[in-house]
């Protein structure tokens, strides 16, 4: 991931207007808050910056009420740590119906707008694509090593993953978690275990390309759809995935 001082030299700022800007507000901590969340600053670049320790600047922001978690979420495909689930996350190796070419034509003549589409796969910080490369750090995902900054690298990895989740719940756990009573504060826990139990295995037989072409359009559209709702406020494209970004929220 870029450092800090990168960041900045990205907009055009230089660490002594970086260090003004803070210095002045420092009493002020939402405007230094807000402000480096509008440029995609997280704790560890005002760490660079400033030569104060994340912890001290979490701190800070935290005595004032503001999430720390939510300023560090700046990852491309998840901000959260999938633990052992992580091998779902891949690029997309299918053909014919299935290919990412494919896929993307039929998502993207269910959109009410198809411009949504391309939009998912650019990054929304652009320092993150500077050098060509989205690093683990910039991804959330470290398995896959360094990608390229291109949108046809997300969108591989975006279908691809779509088709693991399905791939890894046999028809009796959809039935199931599709008939799981609507989902409560008091019964969310229960949810969560089933359907991370459930991705945790394979089923042994593989669902007709049919099949996974239906449902892989029928979640890319919905992901897509809430993922610009005006009240998202999501930054990593999978972070609200089918099944999966619940089970990790």
């Amino acid at each position: 991931m870029a450092t800090g001082r990168e960041v900045l030299d990205y907009y055009g700022i230089t660490v002594e207007q970086a260090m003004d800007f803070i210095m002045a507000n420092i009493n002020n901590p939402e405007a230094i808050y807000y402000g480096a969340s509008e440029l995609g600053i997280t704790t560890q670049h005002l760490s660079d910056i400033t030569g104060y320790p994340a912890d001290a600047i979490k701190n800070y922001f935290e005595s004032s009420g503001l999430s720390v978690e939510v300023l560090d979420e700046v990852k491309l495909l998840f901000n959260s740590n999938l633990g052992h689930l992580d091998y779902l996350v891949n690029y997309n190796t299918h053909t014919g119906s299935l290919s990412t070419i494919s896929l993307s034509e039929q998502v993207k003549a269910s959109l009410d707008d198809p411009t949504q589409y391309e939009a998912l796969f650019e990054s929304i910080y652009g320092y993150e694509e500077a050098d060509g490369l989205y690093t683990p750090d910039e991804t959330g995902i470290s398995h896959l090593g360094n990608i390229s900054a291109a949108p046809e690298s997300l969108e591989s990895i975006f279908f691809g993953t779509l088709i693991n989740i399905i791939n890894s719940l046999d028809i009796g756990e959809l039935q199931q978690i599709g008939n799981f009573p609507p989902i409560t504060a008091d019964n969310l826990n229960d949810f969560i275990v089933l359907v991370s139990d459930s991705l945790s295995d394979t089923p042994a037989t593989p669902y007709p390309d049919s099949f996974l072409q239906e449902n892989v359009v029928k979640d890319a559209v919905t992901l897509i759809e809430d993922y610009w709702s005006p009240d998202s406020h999501v930054i990593g494209i999978l972070d609200d995935s089918p099944f999966l970004g619940l089970v990790i929220a």
